[in-house]
């Protein structure tokens, strides 16, 4: 399929500035549904700026590395990276640099969406994982998560997420297509609000890909009707999401 194209080297600048930073909740659910351990080497799949690589690091120490196509991106998390203990790699995700069965486990964070051959990087993802459990963890939206996010609310923009992010049956069938022996679904709900002020800033500054995808006249116009329904519907306080979806594919 065809996927639009985010220019994450134009935005590397503001992504960590516009992004709340990452709950620990995330970076947990990512600990237990890999099974990661201390001796454990971890593949952060389109790493950005490195706030879950680093994150992960941090949390369980296991060897890692984050790999992103945006060198852009990719030196922002190498001058956060204190202790100089991640590998970072710039390459096509579609060509992974490794050897077979390199990694105990290879994670993305909201990176599928932007796939353009998902089950070709599935099966890259799979050949660099170790046999008997190695495990790919998916953290997505479902379709049915994207229709309650309040950016529903901006003219165009829910109609550009559902047709760019796979259903959660759909990415477990390309996992499986792609050769993994089983597939699991863990939804996880978690309720993150946000003062409207703070929500609007980021709205403002594109803070996710989908509102770089429209043309800023488009943008302008669309900006001024969500601002008015947030501030009605929402008040003071925006419920920003409800949680993500975790699919995880074993090898």
């Amino acid at each position: 399929m065809r996927v639009p194209r985010t220019d994450y080297s134009g935005l590397a600048e503001s992504y960590d500035r516009l992004r709340p930073s990452v709950a620990g909740i995330w970076l947990s659910r990512i600990v237990e549904f890999w099974c990661i351990g201390e001796g454990s080497v971890v593949l952060d799949f389109g790493c950005g700026t490195g706030r879950y690589t680093l994150g992960i690091s941090g949390l369980r120490a296991p060897m890692i590395c984050g790999l992103d196509p945006s060198m852009d991106m990719l030196k922002r998390a190498m001058g956060k990276d204190r202790s100089s203990g991640v590998m970072w790699v710039q390459a096509d995700g579609n060509r992974l640099p490794f050897r077979d069965g390199s990694f105990h486990c290879v994670y993305m964070t909201l990176v599928i969406h932007h796939v353009e051959d998902r089950e070709a990087a599935l099966r890259e993802i799979r050949r660099t994982l170790r046999q008997g459990g190695g495990r790919c963890v998916v953290l997505t939206n479902s379709h049915s998560r994207l229709k309650g996010h309040v950016l529903r609310h901006f003219p165009g923009i829910i109609r550009i997420d559902l047709d760019r992010f796979p259903t959660i049956p759909e990415l477990r069938r390309v996992m499986l297509r792609a050769g993994f022996s089983e597939t699991r679904f863990h939804p996880v709900r978690h309720l993150e609000y946000m003062p409207t002020e703070e929500y609007l800033e980021r709205v403002r500054g594109k803070y996710v890909s989908t509102l770089t995808l429209i043309g800023e006249e488009e943008f302008r116009r669309g900006y001024e009707i969500f601002e008015g329904r947030v501030r009605r519907i929402y008040g003071d306080r925006v419920l920003r999401h409800s949680g993500f979806d975790f699919v995880v594919g074993i090898r």
